[in-house]
């Protein structure tokens, strides 16, 4: 592995491990948690946690698809294919968001901002649940064939 490598799959591994322990907490501390709040309660809260998690969180995501095509492209042959998995991951799972979990942030953070509540508040926060049990194993993934790239590398 050439030097330049090291950087950057550890710019790799820390951007997807951002992301991937925001939805791990939200999966095993924020679901049951919500689930106790009332309704108006868990969309005024998500809302605003989306409002400044879908302008604050793109750069960890880009930052750990920039980092895994680069080593895709650049690295060996026996390293590429663990990237190329790490990186198929990252994108299915950036689809996965933008198809399943992003409506639902927009719908929450319009009412939030507005000081509204949602008729439907509780499915669509179950919905957004859901959509984590998709996204968190992608991630995992992703985390674990970056971090084996290295061992494969060492050895």
């Amino acid at each position: 592995m050439n030097h330049w490598m090291w950087p950057v799959s550890l710019v790799g591994i820390l951007s997807t491990a951002v992301v991937c322990g925001t939805d791990m907490f939200f999966l095993t501390v924020g679901r049951p948690a919500l689930r106790l709040a009332s309704s108006s309660a868990g969309t005024e809260v998500m809302g605003f946690l989306h409002m400044f998690g879908d302008a604050r969180m793109p750069i960890w995501g880009v930052s750990a698809i920039l980092s895994n095509f680069l080593l895709t492209v650049l690295s060996g042959r026996e390293q590429r294919w663990f990237y190329f998995a790490s990186l198929l991951m990252l994108i299915l799972f950036v689809v996965i968001y933008a198809r399943l979990s992003k409506p639902i942030n927009r719908l929450q953070t319009e009412a939030a901002k507005n000081g509204e509540s949602l008729n439907n508040g509780r499915e669509l926060q179950a919905s957004w649940d859901r959509s984590l049990i998709i996204r968190v194993p992608l991630l995992v993934v992703s985390l674990l064939a970056q971090c084996l790239v290295l061992l494969v590398a060492s050895a």
